[in-house]
């Protein structure tokens, strides 16, 4: 199998973040981009994907065999709302699939700037609700995401708190999109070590979705939510990357509420670097430990 060293890794992640991840380039190129990157890797030899539709939305179920299982993993992918597609991540939720030996659905949520907050809530929200129209229960669902989706999948789960609905088996958040203020010190010092995400492409970000409105962003941001009873999570994420504190401060309040949370960071590391799993050993390997832990959190509710 074909793998990067991690020094060329980071250049090559570094240069095509810089060319797509960036303010002058128009947003139907950086998606074009993002898709072109994630769609031609090899993938596991037990992967199928079917295109389907999920809550009206394109959804492609990554599977661990010809069929479905009886369990899903509910997969919603970054790119600060407004960028990224199943597509995008096709790498990652196949190997996700793999190694979690169980179907990873991942949606195509409304994006901005054409559908800014809360579409992307509104998305994650219906398609977990088509979800259990299908005959899924809770238990037999972990949702998952990195960065705005890793976001999207932790405010899915308030959601369904504040709606008196049951918790998900668990949730896998990559690099998740916490502090919506950007006002941790990884905002500050991390920008000249993260290869993935610059300063002023985060702001574009951050417009696109929320408009700079400060009403808008204390709706959004989920640093001072309520987490008591959500469901047990595990947490990945790079030290070299700006979302470091998000990531920080979400296990600490976490575990402060008495949530089950499992951090695992990874030492020199950049944003969402599972997104390259077909070439990045490191991203395979990150992606085994997160599946064995799936299949803990379903095997754990399954057991109570």
């Amino acid at each position: 199998m074909f793998n990067l060293s991690k020094v060329a890794m980071r250049r090559l992640v570094k240069f095509n973040s810089a060319l797509l991840l960036n303010p002058k380039c128009p947003i139907w190129l950086q998606r074009a981009g993002l898709n072109m990157l994630g769609g031609f890797g090899i993938l596991p030899e037990s992967t199928t994907i079917e295109k389907l539709k999920l809550a009206g939305m394109d959804a492609w179920w990554f599977n661990n065999s010809t069929q479905k299982s009886k369990q899903v993993v509910l997969y919603f992918h970054g790119g600060g709302y407004s960028v990224g597609s199943p597509r995008s991540h096709r790498d990652l939720c196949a190997y996700l699939a793999h190694y979690a030996e169980t179907s990873v659905v991942s949606v195509a949520y409304r994006l901005a700037p054409e559908h800014p907050y809360p579409a992307a809530v509104e998305d994650a929200i219906a398609s977990y609700q088509a979800l259990i129209e299908l005959g899924y229960t809770a238990d037999d669902i972990v949702l998952a995401g990195d960065s705005a989706g890793g976001s999207l999948a932790l405010t899915l789960a308030i959601q369904l708190k504040q709606q008196s609905q049951p918790q998900p088996a668990g949730m896998f958040l990559i690099s998740p999109l916490v502090n919506k203020k950007r006002s941790t010190k990884s905002y500050v010092t991390q920008y000249d070590v993260d290869p993935v995400i610059s300063h002023r492409w985060s702001h574009q970000m951050a417009k696109n979705y929320l408009n700079h409105s400060a009403e808008l962003i204390d709706q959004a941001c989920l640093s001072d939510k309520d987490l008591t009873g959500i469901a047990p999570m595990l947490i990945h994420v790079g030290t070299d990357e700006v979302l470091l504190d998000d990531s920080l401060t979400l296990k600490q309040r976490a575990t402060q509420s008495g949530n089950h949370v499992k951090l695992v960071t990874f030492p020199e590391l950049w944003h969402v670097f599972h997104f390259s799993a077909s070439i990045f050993v490191e991203a395979r390997k990150a992606l085994q430990q997160a599946g064995n832990e799936i299949k803990q959190f379903f095997k754990t509710r399954s057991n109570s």
